[in-house]
């Protein structure tokens, strides 16, 4: 048998689970660790070949643009009157909402863990960028030709070594790269190891079906990432959200669509039919009391 075919095989534990790993790549970042030097900023800056990016109105205030792919963002801290630093990029969903909202097939999810753009399919509906939960996707307002741009997080980032440029930029390992199942496993061990320091919680584990950027922190996150709260998941009436994609959640609606149509159809033609009936019957009651009368 082949390399090949027998990488196709699956491998079993005791219980019948797969004890093959995701080969899906991811990043972790841990907030405690980030001094908020922006060299993340800087090295993707670089490798990507970006130009200086200038303030606008209609830009937002997370430092994302079109000209950056990646931010950091200051937040309150654990202790009043503290601050913590963490990274914006983009999440690159396990099943991403953009991909599902783009027409043209310009942005796809890779197999490895990116979500990909491919700016000669785009055709500038910026649906995307409704689509996104997590407000990503940035445009070029500012240009004749403009596009949508983010983080990428491809093989066009990668540096020696085979992280992106961003990781490998960053002085403190706050934000690390590797296969997601063995970030999320290194996540909770930090948690597990320092339970007084972290907020048990790593911020794109489940939330919106998952996500190959990760994050974990001593103060919550939720409102820099635009993660809800499993409460707050409940409160929009979204609950599975905490676990589900906003695709297959809508899918779920779509597919009954068809039969609620359908019911709604039956139910407006039984009333037009019984209406119709009833004014029938009432002309035919008239003519036989006016026959009756003469």
């Amino acid at each position: 048998m082949s390399k090949s075919a027998e990488d196709e095989l699956p491998v079993l534990d005791a219980q019948g689970k797969s004890k093959r790993k995701s080969k899906t790549k991811a990043i972790l970042t841990d907030a405690t660790k980030c001094i908020g030097c922006e060299r993340c900023v800087q090295g993707c800056v670089e490798q990507n070949d970006l130009p200086q990016d200038f303030p606008a109105h209609f830009k937002s205030n997370d430092g994302l643009s079109g000209a950056r792919y990646t931010s950091i963002v200051e937040v309150p801290g654990k202790d009043p009157g503290t601050s913590r630093f963490v990274r914006r990029q983009c999440m690159h969903c396990a099943d991403p909402t953009c991909v599902a909202a783009c027409l043209v097939g310009a942005l796809t999810k890779s197999a490895d863990g990116p979500v990909t753009y491919d700016a000669d399919k785009c055709i500038g509906c910026r649906y995307c960028m409704l689509a996104c939960p997590f407000s990503i996707p940035r445009y070029e307002y500012e240009k004749a030709l403009p596009y949508i741009r983010k983080c990428k997080m491809d093989e066009t980032c990668r540096v020696a070594g085979g992280a992106p440029a961003c990781t490998s930029s960053c002085p403190t390992g706050a934000t690390v790269f590797g296969l997601r199942e063995d970030l999320i496993t290194e996540a909770r061990r930090r948690i597990d190891e320092r339970p007084e320091l972290y907020v048990d919680h790593i911020w794109g584990e489940h939330e919106f079906g998952g996500t190959s950027v990760i994050y974990i922190s001593d103060s919550s996150l939720g409102d820099v990432l635009k993660i809800p709260t499993d409460k707050e998941f409940a409160k929009r009436a979204v609950a599975s959200l905490t676990h589900e994609s906003i695709p297959h959640l809508v899918h779920n609606w779509v597919m009954v669509t068809p039969f609620q149509f359908a019911g709604g159809l039956a139910i407006l033609g039984t009333i037009a039919f019984a209406k119709r009936r009833q004014r029938v019957m009432a002309e035919t009651a008239s003519g036989k009391d006016e026959e009756d009368e003469s």
